[in-house]
Order: C-alpha cells, then structure tokens, then sequence
C-alpha cells in the first residue's frame, strides 16, 4: 500500500475514534434534562395533549436494551376536558431493545410504574380522553381497542383509577397492582379493583390475573373479570391473545339478572326486556368487532341458545344473529313484547321507572282500573332504540302457553336507524297460525306504530278450558285480520290512539251448549239457539263481526252470524282507552213466532274482566231476517276480501250474500250488486270503502 494513502486512513480512523469517544463521553456524562422540553413540546404536539416532566429525566443509553427513567411526568387531556390530567406518574421506567428497533418493531423488556394516578373519561356525546382524537365524532366509533407496544414485564405499583363514563352513567375509583411474582398468599399479583356506582346503583368491578413478566406475545395472558352492577353480576375468564393488544380478546362469560335490558348501562345495547335471566356465552373480540357465540342458559323459565354479531365499528353500533328456544313459556315471551317486567332490589333502570311513574301519575287516568289493563304499558327506550341497529332472528320449537295451543313461534327484529320492526312474526297453532308484521317508528318524540295481523285457518276446536272433559263454546274455522296506525311509546298508548279495522270472519262452524258455561246465564238460550241438551249444537252458516276502530274507539260495523234458524246480530262500541266493553247482542228469528224473543245480551266490564248479562228492560222485536240481512250486501264482499279473497267463495258466505240480495229491500243498481259481482269485486277490494286507513 503507499504509505501516503496508508498514512490518511490512519488519520482518518483516529479522526473518527476521537469523534466517537467524544459523543461517548458526552452522552455517558451529559445531563439529559436539557432534552425535558423540546420532547415536551414534541409529544405535546404530537399528541394534542400538554406533557410536562416536573423530576429528573435519566437515560442509560450504554447497552442493547437502553433504560429512560422519567420523574415526575403529568399527560394532561384533550381541550375539551379540563378537570384534571389523564395521567401523573411519580417514576416510569421504560426499557428498549435496541436491534428490533431498528426494523421498526418496539419490544419493551421492562416497563415500571410506580404511583400512577390515571383518570378514564367519556362524555355523553361519546368523546373519550383516552382516544387522544380532539374531533367530536361523527359516524366513527366513540373509541378504538388500545393497543400497546409488545411488553416482556410490567410493574404497576400503588397505582390508583377513576373512571367517570357519561354515557353509561359510571362512576368508580379503584386501584391498579401488578407485582412481579406470585406466591401462595398471593396467586394473582395483577389486580384491578374498582368501586362506584352505574346509574345510581352500587358498581363493583373485579380484575385478577398472574404476574406480567415473561410475556410472550404469542402465548395469550389469562384473567379473570367480575363485574356487579345492580341486579346484574358478570364472571368472565378471558385471555388476550397477544398481550398488551386489547383489539384481540375472547372469553367464557357467565351473565345472570333480573333484566336484560338493564345492561345497556354495561353494553350500550338496547337488549329487550326479559325475565330473570341465567346466562353462559363466549365472547370473542377481534378489533370492534365481536361475536357471541355458543349462547345458552335460560331467561325466566325459557331455554335459550344462538349466537349474535356486534359490529362497533360504527358510531351507531349493529347486531345480528339468530337465537333458538327449544321450549318458550309464553309469559317468558309476553315480557320481550311490551309485558311490564317486575322491577326492584337494585335495578339499573330505577330511576327511568320512577320517571316513568311519575310522568303517568301526572297524565289524566283514562282507565277506571289500571290493575285489570290488558294491553301492556312498559314504556318504550326511545333512546336506546335510536342508539343501534339489529337484525335478530328468534325462533321457538315449542311453546307453553296455557289454554292457547300455540306450537311454535318465529320473528324477525329489525332495527334501522329508530325504525324498529317485527317481519314477519308468526305464532304457530296445530290447525292454524297468527302471524303479520309491526313497525315502530321511534325518530320522533311520540313513535308512529303500524300493525298488519292475520289469523289464518285458526280451529277454534282447539280454544278451550283446562279440564280434562272441557268442551269448546265454538267449533269452526275462523279467520281474522287487523290493521291498525297509532302512536305512542306502549302498547296501551298506541291501542288508545288506534285507527284501524277488525274484522272476523267464520265461515262455518257450531255454536255449542259449552257456550252458557261461560258465564253466569243461559246465553245460548237467550239469543234463541235453545240449546238445552249437553250435546247441543246449532250450526252457523257463516259469521261476520267488524269493527271499525277511530281515535282508540272500537265500533262495531257488522256483528252477524246466521245459524240455521236464527240470526244472531250484535252493536255497540269497545272502548281501547279504559279497555271498557260497551256490547249488545241479540237473536232475530227467521221463521215467524208468536213466542217473543229473548232479552239481548249485554257484554260489559273490561276486557281483561267482562261481564255478561240480560238486558231485560230491552226486549227484542219481531221482524223479517231480511232487514238485518240486506243492510249487508254492499260492504260484506269487501269485508270478506280485507281478510281472505277467497273467502267470498265460502259456499256458506256467498249463500247468505244471495239470501240478503233475494229477500232484502230492493236499491238502485249503482247501491247493490249481484252475487256474482260482489264475488268478483271481492278478489281486488282491501277494505270496507268506509275505511280510509286501509285504503
């Protein structure tokens, strides 16, 4: 080599030495406390947050994993909230694998917190400090998993905790360890435990698991969490998958209370009310995303099982699913469909009942008896409706219903941006079935409801009491149909507010002696049937009752039912308000008799409780059949064709249409129409003329 060049490269590798033991020396001796404010400043930018170092800040940079200790360092909040900082920490110690940070990987040996004080907010427009996102939000979600870098070690020592979460209305101070080594006397060295109240009610919350050396991210960490919060008690043994990436978690879940619909406060989920419930399910989280899969238990006497999808990634969160009962108790059912559900002890919806009380009490009282309503008067969440979306299927094998001999039952929830929905819903009997679809509209202050219900090829065989030799009062099959529009946030409001149509049709059928045994009186005999043998019957051609329904009043258009001799015509009114029944029904014979007729009958009372009786200072008068018959042939075609088209072809109907067209008073051809014509009118007409509702 010539010396020259040989020499220059000496110099230069001493130049460089010196350069490096130079910035050797200056780093081992330098004092790191002129850095504390341009990193300040720096992560103050870069976080939106004001950080501030108030102690010493010490680096040991000599080593393949350099340590930072940090004293005294205070992580302030977003500008919106100015209460107090997110985080003081007395001491952190932070320990860096140098090679892995140079392909971009941060892996933490060690991490040590001595003292922390960490304050947890969500207001109730859904902004959370712990998010560090300074925008109010929109469509985006209220927070996103945390997701940290991948520890070996972390030590959390006399560590303190509040959580103050507007939108479930909680409220706890607690305290966080996680000490090195478990021992005998104590198995979980890592331990959250927290103490408050959600919605006025006692909140206690419970995290234990073992000591948070030696992770792996690739071997899961495993914890227990219990939670109580009124009624409600959750046990859970979980594991996050890599730790500290709490967007990857599942966990076994065991759920029990006295209302689902209570965990909103916990889920922010507007779940139905139930029965008392007992409950097991795993969770598994991926991201804001999760699935409950392997849901079984019970919920009042009711067995349970499915699984169900919950996509937060929205700022409105969604569920679907689908969820099986192998044997439903309808009482169980009624609940989850607007039954008013037991409420005491420490319920998390305490305060909304009261409220709900008291706005009622306030309110004129429309019924007499507001123990003996049958339509129910649970108020709907509005809130909670408009907070989420679902698209639930349910489903049951077999139903426990008392006297009603329903099989199966089968509906689908939808809701949509506070449009909640029941389509289609179904109640299957052994001969026949109920079925229709309801809608809520729920965007509005006072929510619009419509309901669509039919009953389809009902045996009415099957209607009859518990004893063993009981005996149907009707035989037959029946069809009905009703459409009602109301508004309202319960079921009694909205039938209050009702405008509809009812309308009930039996094509043919018997009308038995069982018939006087429901009441207290010969009614049998009092509409002239003169059933007076166990095993009387007196057939019925065909039978018509409906009702036009206005502002909650339910008015009797057409009560008819032709039995061999006789023809049974009814009037009146039901009011849906007071649930008052306002009914009279008497027997018109169509042969002449010398013999008067019996008194009317009168049906009053409530519909939870009617009562029925003679109506003896009212007696009925002779006269042709033909006049209570042709007052029907211009609306029955239609009212046959509102609940089944093909009804107007029964051949017991279309005989007692051609009956009043031939035996009553003759009208303009414009009025009246032939058999034949209102059979054909009958396949395109939806609804009596006289209804503008179901127009």
């Amino acid at each position: 080599m010539n010396p020259t060049v040989k020499q220059s490269l000496q110099w230069t590798g001493i130049g460089i030495g010196s350069v490096v033991l130079i910035l050797v020396l200056v780093l081992a001796f330098m004092d790191w406390n002129w850095f504390k404010h341009p990193i300040e400043r720096i992560v103050s930018a870069d976080t939106g947050r004001t950080v501030t170092i108030a102690g010493n800040l010490n680096v040991h940079i000599w080593s393949w994993t350099p340590t930072v200790v940090v004293n005294g360092l205070t992580l302030g909040n977003p500008p919106w909230e100015s209460n107090r900082p997110m985080a003081r920490i007395e001491r952190l110690e932070i320990h860096l694998k140098l090679l892995p940070l140079l392909k971009g990987d941060v892996i933490l040996p060690r991490v040590a917190l001595f003292k922390p004080d960490v304050y947890l907010h969500q207001d109730e427009a859904g902004r959370a400090n712990w998010t560090f996102e300074n925008k109010a939000p929109t469509k985006e979600p209220a927070s996103k998993p945390t997701k940290l870098p991948a520890m070996r070690d972390l030590l959390i020592q006399d560590g303190k905790l509040q959580i103050v979460d507007e939108m479930r209305k909680l409220k706890v101070d607690g305290t966080i360890q996680a000490h090195e080594q478990k021992s005998q006397a104590d198995p979980t060295p890592f331990r959250i435990e927290g103490h408050g109240t959600i919605n006025d009610q006692p909140f206690e919350l419970h995290v234990a698991g073992g000591p948070l050396v030696n992770l792996d991210p690739e071997h899961p960490y495993p914890y227990d969490l219990d939670i109580t919060a009124g009624d409600i008690k959750v046990a859970s043994k979980g594991r996050v998958l890599k730790p500290f990436d709490l967007s990857g978690m599942e966990a076994d879940v065991a759920l029990s209370g006295k209302d689902l619909a209570e965990g909103y406060y916990l889920t922010q989920l507007a779940l139905p009310n139930t029965a008392p419930f007992d409950l097991r399910a795993h969770i598994a989280r991926n991201g804001l995303r999760f699935t409950v899969t392997d849901i079984a238990g019970k919920v009042g006497e009711s067995d349970l099982h499915g699984k169900l999808d919950i996509d937060a990634t929205r700022k409105r969160p969604s569920m679907t699913g689908e969820l099986v009962s192998d044997q439903l108790r309808m009482k169980d059912l009624a609940q989850s469909l607007g039954g008013k559900t037991p409420k005491g002890g420490n319920s998390l919806d305490a305060k909304a009942e009261q409220a709900a009380a008291a706005k009622q009490a306030a309110e004129p009282a429309k019924a007499p008896n507001p123990n003996a309503l049958l339509f129910p008067d649970a108020h709907l969440q509005l809130a909670r409706v408009r907070a989420m979306d679902a698209d639930v299927h349910f489903r049951a094998k077999s139903i426990e219903a008392g006297t009603v001999p329903f099989k199966k039952v089968a509906f689908r929830v939808k809701l949509d941006d506070g449009v909640l929905a029941l389509d289609p819903f179904a109640f299957e009997m052994p001969q026949g079935r109920l079925s229709g679809n309801a809608k809520i509209d729920a965007r509005m202050d006072v929510p619009k409801v419509h309901i669509d219900a039919r009953i389809k090829d009902i045996q009415l065989d099957q209607l009859k009491g518990k004893a063993p030799d009981a005996q149907p009062p009707l035989s037959g099959v029946m069809q009905a149909r009703m459409v009602i529009n109301g508004s309202g946030d319960s079921v009694h409001r909205v039938m209050s507010d009702a405008n509809g149509t009812f309308t009930v049709i039996l094509p043919n059928g018997e009308v038995r002696s069982a018939f006087a045994e429901l009441t207290g009186i010969n009614v049998a005999k009092g509409l002239g049937l003169l059933l007076t043998k166990a095993d009387d019957k007196a057939p019925i051609r065909c039978g018509v009752a409906q009702f036009n329904i206005r502002d909650g009043i339910m008015s009797a258009q057409n009560i008819t039912f032709d039995t061999q001799n006789v023809v049974i015509k009814g009037k009146g009114d039901i009011d849906l308000g007071p649930e008052s029944l306002n009914l009279e029904i008497k027997g018109e014979p169509k042969k002449f008799r010398f013999t008067r007729l019996r008194s009317p009958i009168e049906v009053k009372g409530h519909l939870k409780k009617p009562s029925v009786g003679l109506n003896v200072g009212d007696t009925a008068k002779q006269g042709a059949v033909a006049a209570a018959l042709g007052t029907l042939v211009t609306p029955l075609a239609a009212v046959l064709a509102f609940v089944d088209p093909g009804l107007a072809k029964d051949q017991n109907c279309a005989q007692m249409i051609a009956e009043a067209d031939s035996k009553g008073p003759k009208a303009p051809k414009s009025d009246f129409e032939s058999p034949n014509r209102a059979s054909t009118r009958s396949k395109t007409a939806t609804a009596p003329r006289s209804d503008p509702t179901l127009r």
